[in-house]
């Protein structure tokens, strides 16, 4: 019997997922925050990031025996590596709500996991429609899709740091602040990293 081979476009997809999951499950801590079970969440975050570490180590080592991948390594290596960037995210800001021991959140925390949400599910799609990107007529849109809300990411971030200079007057509660806000930016730039990378693929792959 054949041996199955390896996809990585699963692989991708299979990520992205993760990423949704850790989302999901830091949307529901922020909705309804308490910080006595904080750490406890932040832990299971931890744990299905370390799932999604388990999908990039299993990439690597199949591609090191791979005779023919469908696309170049290098593509492959970097891909594994922003959709790892991307769970690697989502963890951070959980870590970091915990690690500044914040007892109340901004109402915008909210908007920024819910955009979250989008930003990983859109991502999927994407990968969905990678895993056949040479018969895909939605690609081009999916790409657009990310990246939108990336740019709708940007605007979020910049007007939840300007709020915070309005009326200042505790500067560590504005530096924990804008240091979380930046947190959930460097999230949503990935995902826009990522999404660049998938389009140069398929230029190169056309």
């Amino acid at each position: 019997m054949k041996k199955r081979q390896f996809d990585y476009f699963d692989s991708f997809i299979e990520c992205a997922d993760y990423a949704l999951q850790c989302a999901r499950m830091l949307h529901e801590v922020v909705t309804n925050f308490n910080p006595a079970t904080a750490a406890a969440k932040m832990d299971e975050i931890h744990a299905i990031e370390h799932m999604a570490d388990k999908i990039k180590h299993k990439t690597t080592e199949h591609l090191v025996k791979e005779f023919l991948p469908p696309i170049e390594r290098e593509d492959i290596m970097s891909l594994s590596h922003e959709l790892d960037n991307v769970v690697d995210g989502i963890d951070e800001v959980m870590r970091r709500i915990v690690m500044f021991r914040i007892q109340t959140l901004k109402p915008e925390t909210v908007q920024f996991s819910q955009l979250l949400i989008q930003c990983c599910e859109a991502l999927k799609d994407l990968l969905v429609e990678f895993k056949t990107f040479k018969k895909s007529s939605k690609i081009k849109d999916a790409i657009i899709r990310v990246n939108s809300l990336e740019s709708e990411g940007d605007a979020l971030h910049f007007e939840s740091v300007s709020k915070l200079y309005q009326n200042p007057q505790d500067p560590l509660q504005i530096m924990i602040w804008k240091n979380l806000f930046d947190c959930f930016e460097e999230c949503y730039d990935s995902f826009e990293y990522t999404s660049d990378l998938i389009e140069t693929v398929v230029l190169k792959n056309s």
